[in-house]
């Protein structure tokens, strides 16, 4: 099935680092004009979709490191794609994401990032929020802020959202001595965080429904009204009913692959074996028609 008739935004990718590790992958594709995607649950169920320029309205790429795709946005732009970024980085200790590259190369790239494309296309997400004995208030506090004035300069927006205790995540959890935030603490860091948003000129807001400040405006990551702003395109509001209930963006179609990040979040949902995806990277092939 050809995902065509109608102009379709992609998603790249809720499911690995598309521009971090496989930006090589996805431009073959971009120039090629399709790719492939196997349904995460039944891997014989097999999908063609189509990247042509006409066909997609915009790309919304999910990312903590884009430097490897920077070289080809100009390519995009003259292709006519639409496209913004949702940019993690949340400066947590090596051992929490012992994949990336330092805490200081994230945030050179994500100013580099804004510059190029415009602040209003670089959307910061600081999630999951995972307080614990060595990551508690104090350490928030201090990070969030050292973040929030680097990071004003490239972005307009900074998402904020709690971790969820996904099952396969809940022993990692448990080993880093997470312990949830006490509805004081919650008051207190809300307050916080929104003081120094609004010090920074950024606007702050929820992940959809998920657990995050009372006080913060919900809002989706795949968000119709930012591509109306953006790009001024006319797309539907309805909800990805694809996505769990709590997320509000509106319908995309991923073209990641669960199991493929090589980051090693110790909180990540979508890559539970990490040698596993260390070996999938190593044997990839940029040509392929699927990642």
């Amino acid at each position: 099935m050809l995902f065509g008739k109608h102009r379709h935004v992609v998603s790249a990718s809720r499911r690995t680092d598309i521009p971090a590790l496989y930006a090589e992958w996805f431009m073959d594709k971009i120039r090629k004009g399709f790719c492939k995607v196997a349904n995460p649950y039944n891997h014989s169920q097999v999908k063609v979709v189509s990247l042509r320029p006409d066909d997609v309205a915009a790309v919304v790429f999910w990312t903590r490191y884009a430097r490897p795709l920077r070289p080809f946005l100009e390519e995009l732009d003259e292709r006519g794609f639409n496209y913004y970024f949702l940019y993690t980085i949340t400066g947590y200790p090596n051992s929490y994401e012992s994949g990336l590259p330092s805490c200081e190369e994230c945030i050179e790239d994500f100013l580099a990032l804004g510059e190029c494309i415009g602040a209003e296309k670089v959307i910061w997400r600081y999630d999951p929020v995972i307080t614990s004995s060595r990551m508690h208030m104090g350490f928030h506090m201090r990070n969030f802020e050292k973040l929030a004035l680097r990071l004003s300069a490239g972005t307009k927006k900074v998402v904020v959202t709690f971790v969820k205790k996904y099952r396969h995540i809940e022993k990692k959890l448990e080993e880093m001595g997470y312990v949830p935030p006490s509805s004081h603490e919650r008051q207190v860091l809300e307050e916080h965080f929104r003081s120094l948003t609004a010090g920074a000129g950024l606007q702050i807001q929820r992940c959809g429904k998920r657990d995050s400040f009372a006080n913060v405006s919900e809002g989706k990551c795949i968000d119709e009204r930012l591509m109306r702003e953006l790009f001024g395109l006319e797309l539907s509001s309805a909800k990805d009913p694809g996505q769990p209930e709590e997320c509000r963006c509106i319908r995309s179609i991923d073209i990641g692959r669960y199991g493929s990040c090589l980051h090693r979040c110790v909180y990540c949902y979508a890559s539970r074996n990490f040698s596993q995806a260390v070996r999938r990277y190593r044997e990839h092939d940029y040509r392929a028609e699927m990642l």
